[in-house]
């Protein structure tokens, strides 16, 4: 009887593991309003055959290294420390913000804090640590903080990360074999084309492994270049489904697709810009010592701001609670504010609230105004931008609209549901759970976001009650904004936000 019991138990446990491999592809800024049998009929198949999560949403702000983060560690922002693509971090540069994904940020991160950059294990990490393989391939830099590590040994795992290697002694023998790495306007080969090649066939030269990781940086580029909708975006969304195809043969021809979960989804939306701002400049009129970049250490009280397009963070050296809540009140009549979140001055929401409240956050962060506009493609979804480099008609995100809170998610495979629409809320926090849930991989530290159980076959769906979805209001004076999300699981999903003077 005993060994009958634990046959079942074994069969059980076999089934809720099904895969022996899981492929996690990252579509850069993917809308889910996109996905149809024309834009991406590849992606559009693998959808009809698994499961597509129809509520599903970015981690707030809506930005790429964030959405990266949270997707590689399964944690929010405030526990994985990585709360914008720009960041004041005074122990990489005392004079301006720094790109959170820059080498030299990661390094000097591990340095300060003591290998503890990101403040989580990421899931090549967690997959490695529990003796399985992983290999991480990305298209752009954020692939860097998925895996981060100096190694010496490809036997410690491999990373490609916008053509740099770790260890850096593959990169010669990857550029002896695929050429140099693309410009980034260059199309034959694209950059998501040379780094999927150097995937299926150096990567995976030894077998597929148990995780993979590939981000793809389209159709981001183009929809910031040329807006949602354009012909350039469509035509990005193509390679990078074509790049799809080329993973899935890959699969087949190694006899392992049967036996591999592919996961596609997006860090974030997109929307378009129908006008800029300049925050620094519009503080610097009002009598605040304001600039995005000084010449010389700044002082207390001067003031950083850091641009995250639809998102800017404001760094007032020192912290001085009066300076800190004269700029909110400034914002609530700056005409493009949207939401306004603060470490706790009165009159905006707590970062705690959004959990954007790392160690090193901004004193302010103000998600910027957008409305239900169309852009001249008829996309839905306008927006304001601060300190970009794209301008009115191009493409943005990182605000609290509802077109760069909501993404794809798509998942196939033995472990999933053919043909199942989710009707759940989810987000990108869930992801790194149920990745090691169908690997049978326990994460060493607790996840903030929840195991997509409902969406596995063999496996009995959580009792989680009915979504709540609740909106969080705050009027000051002439001044009302408003957040909207949803509780389901015990996490929370950022649907809207946004406000206005009354």
């Amino acid at each position: 009887m005993r060994t009958f019991l634990a046959c079942l138990v074994c069969c059980f446990a076999a089934q809720l593991h099904a895969a022996k491999h899981v492929v996690l592809i990252v579509w850069d800024g993917m809308r889910p309003d996109f996905v149809t049998e024309s834009n991406c009929p590849t992606l559009f198949k693998l959808s009809k055959q698994g499961a597509t999560f129809t509520k599903h949403h970015a981690a707030y702000p809506s930005a790429t290294e964030v959405n990266g983060t949270v997707l590689a560690t399964g944690v929010n922002p405030a526990r994985d420390l990585i709360v914008g693509n720009h960041e004041y971090r005074p122990y990489v540069d005392e004079l301006s913000d720094v790109h959170t994904e820059a080498l030299a940020s990661v390094r000097k991160g591990d340095e300060n804090n003591h290998g503890e950059y990101i403040g989580v294990p990421t899931l090549a990490e967690t997959v490695r640590a529990a003796g399985r393989t992983a290999v991480v391939a990305g298209s752009k830099p954020v692939a860097l903080l998925l895996d981060r590590k100096e190694r010496t040994s490809t036997k410690e795992g491999v990373n490609l990360y916008a053509g740099a290697t770790l260890p850096a002694s593959l990169g010669a023998t990857v550029s002896n074999q695929f050429g140099p790495y693309p410009d980034e306007d260059a199309t034959n080969p694209s950059r998501i084309d040379w780094t999927v090649d150097a995937l299926i066939t150096d990567l995976w030269s030894n077998g597929v492994p148990a995780f993979s990781f590939v981000w793809m940086n389209q159709p981001d580029l183009a929809q910031h270049r040329f807006s949602p909708g354009s012909k350039e975006a469509l035509a990005s969304i193509r390679n990078s489904d074509d790049n799809l195809a080329k993973i899935l043969a890959a699969l087949d021809k190694k006899g392992v697709r049967d036996s591999t979960d592919v996961i596609v989804v997006s860090d974030h939306g997109c929307s378009t810009i129908a006008e800029t701002a300049d925050l620094p400049g519009d503080l610097a009129k009002a009598g605040f010592h304001a600039a995005r970049k000084y010449k010389t250490k700044p002082n207390p009280g001067d003031i950083i701001v850091a641009s995250n397009s639809g998102s800017t963070m404001v760094y007032v050296i020192g912290h001085d609670k009066k300076i800190v809540n004269d700029v909110v009140n400034f914002l609530r009549k700056w005409k493009h504010t949207g939401v306004i979140f603060s470490r706790e001055a009165p009159g905006a929401f707590p970062l705690k609230s959004i959990h954007a409240n790392s160690p090193e956050a901004p004193d302010i962060l103000i998600s910027l105004r957008w409305s239900q506009g169309t852009n001249k493609f008829g996309v839905p979804g306008i927006i304001t931008t601060d300190g970009t480099t794209f301008k009115p008609g191009q493409g943005a995100h990182v605000t609290l609209c509802p077109y760069d809170m909501h993404n794809t998610l798509i998942a196939a495979g033995p472990d999933f549901r053919a043909g199942y629409k989710d009707q759940f809320p989810s987000g990108n926090l869930d992801v790194a759970p149920t990745v090691l849930r169908v690997l049978g991989v326990n994460p060493k530290q607790k996840l903030d976001g929840r195991i997509l159980t409902e969406a596995l076959k063999d496996s009995q769906p959580q009792k989680l009650g009915e979504p709540k979805t609740r909106t969080r209001r705050l009027i000051v004076q002439n001044w009302e904004q408003y957040l909207t999300y949803t509780q389901y699981g015990g996490v929370e999903y950022y649907d809207e936000g946004n406000g206005a003077q009354k």
